[in-house]
């Protein structure tokens, strides 16, 4: 969050041209009197005679509330009691009156007066609100993390100091509030403070005035969501599952279409998924699927978001679900490999054994030399009953699980052909690979010769090829082997 500072012009100046003798004489005595009192007042705070100032501001106040009384439509009277108030630092009072006495010169049309009155009242807002800032600024000089616990002495004193600094910031922006109570860069500033000290809902609850009042305010929708996120957060880390459950539940009630508010509801399910054991986690994640393919629909570009939904899905054992929102992630983000390998397994849990294998060469391609995706494609083979497919992949992937590859394929191949055999006719047919790595399984020793760029791989052990790999060629329906489910 950040904030600034706002530059204002001094308080309005000019009062004899408002309030002429010949107005004086006219009006009533309250009106007149309380007038004198607040322009002699402010030449006794300019010599520096604070004693008579704030008695005459006092007396002030006194004199232009029996005016409101007996002659309310004095509008100009009403700016000099704002005017009065502000100087007392009373202001609510003054934020009343400055309102009705802009209200009331906007209905006459008088322009120069609505600019005088308006323009003190910011003048008087301006101050407070950038004392805050200031204060705001050497609370986080003084301790940046607040919500951090302190490790030591300096840190608890440092923290202290943060912690006088921000309560210094919220009685200036409270007088920046009374001022303008509807002012909504106040509110975000308010807001922005509760936020910093860790007391997010006051946080929400001050953002949430100010959108009522600006509900196109990008800035609060913004401040909005990540407080919600940090109280989020809080809880969850708290292990305050239930909690955070309640507050997002309410949340999703007013606002059933809000993206964050699905987000929050179902990352509260989800851990709290993970906190149990057994099959109680499973209707959990099932609700933080749901949650998450909720908030997918609403934000359709997000491939995070459809990917949280199939990983609780798939958690909760609901394949039909997960393949969709898999899919729906894909859609997004076409060559994420996490998300293609765990659209394989699900498929190879609803016994799509073509699907899954076309899939994994999807992923294969991105990522040739991925060991994980190879012993995956193995096994996906192995519940097919491809048997054949099966070995090609296991060897694959203990080459690259066993082995590691020779800094010189090129002479390491033509050493390994100078005995003749297989090698030397693969050398001759193929040309040198581009990884030649040594391995052992079962004390025997092997070494295999991988083209990646042709998605094969060749298996030695001694001079005979054992094993020859493929998995950028399988044909759609030849993964299955005999009596394979279907």
């Amino acid at each position: 969050m950040t904030l600034r500072a706002v530059a204002f012009g001094m308080m309005a100046a000019g009062l004899g041209v408002l309030a002429s003798s010949g107005a004086a004489l006219a009006r009533n005595p309250h009106c007149a009197g309380g007038i004198q009192y607040v322009v002699q007042g402010m030449r006794d705070k300019d010599k520096g005679n604070l004693e008579d100032y704030a008695r005459e501001m006092n007396k002030a106040v006194a004199q232009l509330e029996m005016c409101r009384q007996e002659d309310p439509g004095d509008i100009e009277a009403l700016g000099y009691l704002g005017w009065a108030y502000a100087e007392l630092d009373s202001a609510r009072q003054a934020g009343e009156a400055f309102d009705r006495a802009i209200a009331g010169f906007t209905a006459k049309g008088d322009k120069k007066k609505l600019d005088w009155v308006t323009n003190n009242r910011d003048a008087y807002w301006a101050k407070a609100f950038n004392d805050a800032i200031a204060k705001i600024q050497s609370a986080q000089e003084a301790y940046p993390e607040f919500t951090r616990a302190p490790e030591n002495e300096a840190d608890e004193t440092l923290k202290q100091e943060a912690r006088k600094r921000y309560d210094e910031a919220l009685a200036s922006l409270a007088l920046a509030s009374g001022l303008r109570p509807d002012h909504p860069q106040t509110l975000r500033s308010l807001g922005s403070v509760y936020a910093f000290m860790g007391e997010f809902q006051k946080a929400a609850e001050v953002f949430q005035r100010g959108l009522t009042i600006a509900p196109a305010d990008t800035s609060l929708m913004t401040s909005m969501k990540s407080v919600r996120s940090a109280y989020a957060s809080q809880l969850i880390r708290e292990k305050r599952y239930d909690e955070a459950l309640t507050y997002f539940e309410s949340l999703a009630k007013t606002s059933p279409n809000d993206a964050d508010v699905m987000v929050g509801l179902a990352d509260a399910h989800f851990n709290r998924a993970r906190a149990l054991e057994g099959d109680a986690r499973k209707p959990e994640f099932e609700a933080a699927g749901d949650a998450y393919a909720r908030a997918a629909a609403l934000r359709t570009a997000d491939a995070d978001l459809a990917f949280n939904a199939a990983l609780a899905f798939q958690n909760a054992g609901n394949w039909v679900k997960a393949e969709t929102q898999w899919r729906k992630s894909l859609a997004a983000r076409p060559n994420d490999v996490d998300a293609l390998s765990a659209l394989a397994a699900t498929l190879a849990e609803l016994k799509k054994f073509d699907e899954a294998v076309t899939v994994l060469q999807q992923a294969i391609a991105a990522d040739p030399r991925n060991k994980t995706l190879h012993r995956q494609l193995g096994a996906v083979y192995t519940k097919a009953q491809n048997n054949a497919k099966a070995t090609q992949e296991l060897m694959v992937f203990l080459a690259l699980q066993n082995g590691e590859a020779v800094a010189n394929p090129d002479s390491a191949a033509k050493s390994e052909a100078k005995a003749g055999g297989d090698p030397a006719k693969v050398l001759a047919s193929a040309g040198v690979p581009e990884q030649l790595i040594p391995w052992e399984a079962d004390s025997e020793k092997y070494q295999s010769w991988f083209y990646w760029s042709k998605g094969v791989a060749y298996h030695f052990k001694g001079t005979a090829q054992v094993v020859k790999s493929e998995w950028s060629t399988a044909k759609a329906k030849s993964t299955l082997g005999v009596g394979a489910a279907k």
